[in-house]
């Protein structure tokens, strides 16, 4: 017999194979998948090769016996099962593991070719036959998949393994043959299955919790906003001290426990994914003047500094969700407050990028108050979770509202973060992305800033923050600015510039300074400086007050501002000083005459000259809100036309030339899109342009409003400046003849201050807006709009036994719209959610809400009648 190999060069490979073996061994046990074919692969090569090389050297030392032994069971005890099969695909060779699957436990691997219980496992999987035969033909490695095998000694025992097999070569790299492995992964799977049940079964528990969060949130609410309502009807009544207390009580408890369960609904809403977010139009400085009207008096309450800082540089006309990020802001500034007794609040923004599509703002909120230590920080964006841990509980809340802030931001797709030390104060941080608006128009504030170049300041303030602030601001407007500390030192630089031949033109004051106080200061400058080159002097308190307007007049200043300083705001304020409210080209009100002069003379020039008296129609079937509509664009100075639904519409439009169309969408006979289109055939868009208003403000319709040949979307409740900013845009321009004026409802006898009853639930100032105030038309429209929809209940039965859901949406649609144009807010959610339920043909949900209708129409009509009564008693008081 042919000697391949020398007994010493046999005993060395044998010491190598054994390493090798053992090597390949644990290379088994760790691969998964495919990859375990290779090692069993060379395992069994070398197998074939050592019991080769033994049979042929005969006369040579055989392998070890022991060595063989232990590599035998070694091959057996494998967990992996492995087998292999010739070129026609018969099975030649398994280990231990293998052959128990498929012959059961009293086989040995001499014996599995001639194991018809084998033959009989394997036949009852046709699919590793399968898997075998398509590694031979493609001569190359399966893929490692998941099968369901049947295993066992009665082959019915169901398993799941994972399979692989890849061919088999000789040294003249011929095929012979496959090797396949696999191993049972039926516990893994069983696992992982009930690791998914037990996920599914805890995302459906919090979803419930959530769910009944959300419900209960909302029907504790509605009592909770009849408690507060009511309280607030009766401490305008004539009460006894005793009784006002008991009603004040009662009034600032029900609010702690509405704003408690506001961040529980939320928290709900958040949790079970029922809140998004919108990306609409806004500006960044209206947001931060909401800001500043809500914290001013708090903030002065507490003797607190007040500043807003944002950068002339930075673009304020944006898309986002402006009511979402005025909420985060509210809760920082709000805690900020709350948690500083001394020092300031600073709310500044920073431009940290800008591209031509978007820019990424920091908008921080700092304060001087106790700050938090390490501890605090970490726990801090937890639900329920509060800096404020200890027993005698000092501040309250829920410890909801920075965990809502933080999702919100995320929400937004930003970064809400905090730095803090404790006894430093805390800096809340915003850092957020938001698109630019397509148009920015600032053309009406960049007139301010250009007539304001050059003109010479001296802000005086006693807070280092706010005379920094202003000094920036003011540099940035490009006036010559400068700055001081007191009423002295202030005195002594205007005395010092009139005699240098340089005076001041301007001087914005801070009413509260130290030592001399700025009325004080104005006095003193009427006495030491010359009429003729006397700086125009503004007056800046923390908190509006009427005493300071009138005590402002008699010392002389020439105007008063609100503090924090809002960059609209005191542009407006120093051009009027410097150049006149009735200057050309310019806003005719400042911030005093904002208050005290009708609405319709302090936006009378937001309305380009192009289109005085621009004929408008306004589509409409709502009689409640025709008359809103008219009273707000004739007050403007435009020709207004009402059209009662969409056929009407198409038949005005042939008879008259209109610069603009006002659509309302919902409506019968003809709706605002089939409208239209109706239009579209005869007109084109340049010709005469379309604008969607409508009480239906969700996301889409927007889009079908377009389709249908519309230009622009104008949601209801109608905002003034968003309604002027859509004519000015798209109407077609003048110049038009002047109509002759039509008899008017009767205009409220003049009041200095429009101050209207606060009622949860109604926006009196709101709606009253749209009427220039008009305060008796607004009664009358309370009135008709209570008698137009009481008894509800009853007529939407009758819709809905005679299977008219159309007209029953529709008049839901027609409340929503009216009430939301009239501030009854609670009305319009109310009737919101009737249109909802109407739509999805939710005919038991609409059961269950229109029962409260009429009580909430009986709370109008009982807020109307307080409305009118305390207007009686104010102009009996006037005339006294």
């Amino acid at each position: 017999m042919k000697v391949l190999f020398k007994p010493n060069r046999l005993s060395i490979l044998q010491s190598h194979l054994w390493w090798m073996t053992v090597l390949l061994v644990i290379l088994i046990l760790l691969l998964p998948g495919v990859w375990v074919g290779v090692p069993i692969a060379v395992l069994i090569a070398l197998t074939f090769a050592l019991r080769y090389a033994t049979t042929e050297t005969a006369d040579a030392r055989p392998l070890s016996t022991d060595s063989s032994e232990v590599l035998r069971q070694v091959f057996n005890d494998l967990p992996n099962r492995v087998y292999w099969r010739d070129t026609d695909l018969q099975l030649v060779g398994a280990n231990r593991a293998f052959i128990d699957d498929f012959a059961g436990h009293d086989r040995t691997a001499s014996d599995i070719d001639m194991s018809h219980e084998t033959a009989a496992g394997l036949a009852a999987n046709p699919q590793l036959l399968e898997r075998d035969r398509a590694t031979l033909n493609g001569q190359r490695a399966c893929t490692s998949i998941e099968l369901e095998l049947c295993l066992g000694d009665d082959s019915s025992q169901q398993r799941w393994v994972e399979h692989a097999s890849a061919p088999l070569y000789n040294d003249a790299n011929e095929l012979i043959g496959v090797l396949g492995s696999y191993y049972d992964i039926s516990s893994i799977k069983a696992a992982t299955a009930d690791m998914a049940a037990a996920k599914e079964a805890a995302e459906q528990a919090n979803q419930s919790k959530s769910d009944f969060l959300a419900n209960m949130s909302h029907e504790i609410r509605t009592p909770i906003n009849a408690i507060v309502g009511m309280a607030n009807l009766a401490l305008k009544t004539e009460l006894s001290p005793k009784q006002q207390r008991y009603l004040k009580v009662i009034n600032s408890s029900s609010n702690a426990l509405l704003g408690v369960i506001n961040d529980i609904l939320d928290f709900s809403k958040i949790e079970a994914n029922k809140l998004t977010i919108e990306s609409i139009p806004f500006d960044l400085s209206e947001v931060l003047s909401t800001l500043a009207d809500m914290f001013a008096y708090k903030a002065y309450d507490k003797d607190l500094e007040f500043i807003i800082n944002l950068p002339s540089n930075i673009p304020t006309m944006l898309l986002g969700d402006p009511m979402r990020l005025n909420q985060v802001l509210v809760n920082l500034v709000s805690n900020a407050i709350k948690f500083t007794d001394e020092g300031e609040i600073n709310v500044s923004c920073t431009l940290l990028e800008q591209s031509e599509e978007k820019v990424w703002l920091r908008i921080s909120v700092t304060d001087t108050g106790i700050g938090m230590d390490e501890e605090q920080r970490a726990n801090l964006f937890q639900a329920f979770t509060q800096a404020d841990t200890s027993t005698t509980r000092k501040f309250g809340g829920t410890g909801l509202g920075l965990t809502i802030s933080q999702r919100l931001i995320k929400l937004m797709q930003g970064d809400l973060g905090v730095i803090s030390a404790a006894g430093q104060g805390s800096t809340f941080y915003v850092e957020i992305a938001l698109p630019l608006q397509p148009h920015q128009d600032a053309s009406h504030h960049q007139v301010l800033l250009e007539r304001l170049k050059g003109v010479r300041i001296l802000a005086v303030d006693d807070n280092l923050s706010t005379r920094e602030m202003l000094y920036e601001l003011l540099r940035s407007y490009d006036m010559q600015a400068k700055v001081a500390r007191s009423g002295e030192q202030a005195l002594d630089i205007m005395q010092q510039a009139e005699r240098d031949g340089q005076p001041y033109q301007i001087a914005l004051i801070d009413w509260r300074l130290p030592g001399m106080d700025g009325l004080q200061l104005v006095q003193a400058m009427n006495q030491h400086l010359d009429a003729t080159k006397r700086p125009k002097a503004i007056l800046a308190t923390g908190y509006y007050a009427e005493e300071l307007a009138e005590k402002a007049k008699t010392v002389g200043a020439c105007d008063f501002i609100t503090k924090p300083y809002t960059t609209a705001t005191l542009a407006r304020v120093l051009h009027t000083a410097a150049y006149g409210a009735n200057a050309t080209d310019t806003p005719a009100a400042s911030s005093s005459d904002a208050v005290d002069s009708p609405a319709k003379s302090a936006s009378a020039d937001k309305v380009p000259l192009a289109l005085k008296n621009a004929p408008l129609l306004v589509v409409e079937d709502n009689e409640i809100n025709q008359q809103v509509a008219l009273e707000l664009l004739r007050g403007f100075g435009f020709d207004v036309d009402i059209a009662e639904n969409g056929q009407i519409a198409v038949q005005k439009v042939q008879e008259k030339a209109y610069a603009l169309v006002l659509m309302d969408i919902q409506m019968p006979v003809m709706d605002g899109y089939r409208a239209a289109e109706a239009i579209r055939q005869t007109f084109s868009y340049q010709r005469l342009p379309i604008v969607a208003m409508t009480a239906n403000a969700m996301s889409g319709d927007a889009e079908r409003s377009l389709a249908a040949g519309m230009q622009g979307h104008i949601p209801k409740p109608i905002d003034e400046d968003l309604l002027l900013s859509q004519i000015a845009k798209w109407a077609v321009p003048g110049p038009y003849h002047a109509k002759p004026p039509v008899a008017e409802e009767p205009k409220p006898q003049s009041i200095s201050t429009h101050k209207y009853p606060q009622i949860k639930g109604i926006d009196f100032a709101q709606a009253l807006a749209r009427l220039n105030h008009n305060v008796p038309l607004y009664l009358k429209l309370l009135g008709k709009l209570v008698e137009s929809y009481q008894h509800s209940a009853l007529k939407v039965s009758d819709f809905i036994t005679k299977g008219k859901h159309d007209e029953a949406r529709r008049y839901f649609h027609s409340l929503k719209g009216a009430s939301a144009n009239l501030g009854l807010i609670t009305l319009e959610k109310k009737a919101s959610a009737l249109e909802e339920a109407m739509k999805s043909g939710d005919i038991a949900t609409v059961a269950d809400l229109i029962s409260g209708l009429d009580k909430l129409l009986r709370q109008v009509e009982q807020a109307a009648d307080d409305f009118a009564a305390m207007q009686k008693a104010n102009a009996q008081k006037e005339d006294a």
